[in-house]
């Protein structure tokens, strides 16, 4: 037992004490037993400060060790993502640029079929224009004019391809705007069929004109990216007839050809747009001519395997906005004057 306490006494306090004793050896105080026990706590203190250290150096490298291991696990993630969207957004420009070569070769395909000046050459009929030669010739202009008023309105596709993010932004800065501008990106939102915003319970709010009557109402709603995107996927044949007709109403006599409207920034691109909604109206009230004729006559045509006949006149008095009422006002005026006028004429010539 002895030996044991000798060991544990050389080896545990023997060199601190000599290193203590040495010490004060040195310094040669008045008190060496002070001295000595001052210098015995100065030295706990120091090594509970090293003891304090290395934990908290060890601590620090379990606490990096484990930021690490989370930002790998984070750039894993993120990187995962970024590949994801990456395939998506190539993906989606696949079938963007799929779909405007589809649209240029479609466009492309009426010069054969079409003059200059959009006339139809009868000895240059193929495939895509499905003129039956043994039709009436009511059914054959029609379809004609189905044909050109698709070719214009895939020309203004084309062009609202072109546009950028920051052609619409243009629109959404337009501080004050005439009539024109106001019911044509009115009428888009309606076409398009729902609004950005919702209701409280998450549900999109239709898009009806009347929800949107001052300009601040409706430039609020354009979110320059998601409704570009829309102009660019616009299909008037999945558009139930009664909005096309609608919209027809609304826009009749708007005119933004007008050079001063055109100068405006953004007013170029509202032009583009609304020539883009007019030659959709044409080609969508064309096309369901041609199918109700080609219905009609028992013959057949691509498209027409999914078409229901539509007369569009099913709008609910409630719907109706300031803009069908004052059209509607103006139409009456106008078969009142025509009327009145040739109840002048056959008096005069009697």
């Amino acid at each position: 037992m002895a030996s044991v306490d000798t060991s544990f006494l050389k080896d545990e306090l023997g060199p601190v004490l000599a290193r203590g004793i040495a010490e004060t050896v040195c310094a040669l105080p008045k008190d060496p037993v002070e001295y000595l026990g001052l210098w015995l706590q100065h030295y706990l203190n120091e090594k509970e400060s090293e003891t304090t250290e290395r934990a908290k150096e060890e601590e620090m490298k379990i606490l990096r060790e484990e930021w690490n291991r989370q930002q790998l696990a984070k750039e894993k993630t993120a990187s995962t993502i970024i590949q994801k969207e990456w395939k998506n957004h190539s993906k989606a420009m696949d079938e963007r640029n799929l779909r405007e070569t589809e649209l240029r070769a479609r466009l492309e395909a009426f010069g054969d079929h079409l003059d200059e000046e959009g006339e139809y050459d009868p000895e240059s009929v193929g495939p895509e224009m499905l003129t039956d030669p043994e039709a009436k010739e009511e059914e054959k202009e029609c379809e004609l004019d189905m044909y050109k008023s698709e070719k214009l309105f895939l020309r203004w596709q084309l062009y609202v391809r072109e546009l950028s993010r920051e052609n619409i932004v243009d629109i959404k800065l337009m501080q004050k705007v005439p009539e024109e501008v106001l019911k044509t990106i009115r009428c888009t939102f309606y076409l398009l069929g729902k609004l950005p915003s919702t209701k409280p319970n998450g549900e999109k709010i239709d898009a009806t004109p009347s929800r949107l009557k001052t300009w601040a109402q409706t430039r609020a709603n354009i979110k320059p990216y998601t409704y570009l995107e829309q102009l660019k996927s616009f299909d008037p044949s999945a558009i139930p007839k009664r909005r096309i007709l609608r919209v027809k109403r609304i826009l009749i006599g708007t005119k933004l050809g007008d050079e001063a409207i055109k100068k405006q920034p953004g007013g170029q691109t509202v032009y583009i747009i609304s020539q883009l909604l007019w030659s959709a109206i044409e080609y969508r009230c064309y096309r369901d001519d041609v199918f109700r004729m080609k219905k009609a006559n028992g013959k057949d045509m691509p498209g027409m395997d999914t078409w229901e006949d539509d007369p569009g006149d099913d709008i609910d008095n409630e719907e109706k906005d300031e803009d069908e009422e004052a059209q509607r006002k103006i139409e009456e005026l106008n078969s009142q004057n025509e009327a009145d006028g040739g109840e002048e004429g056959e008096a005069a010539g009697e």
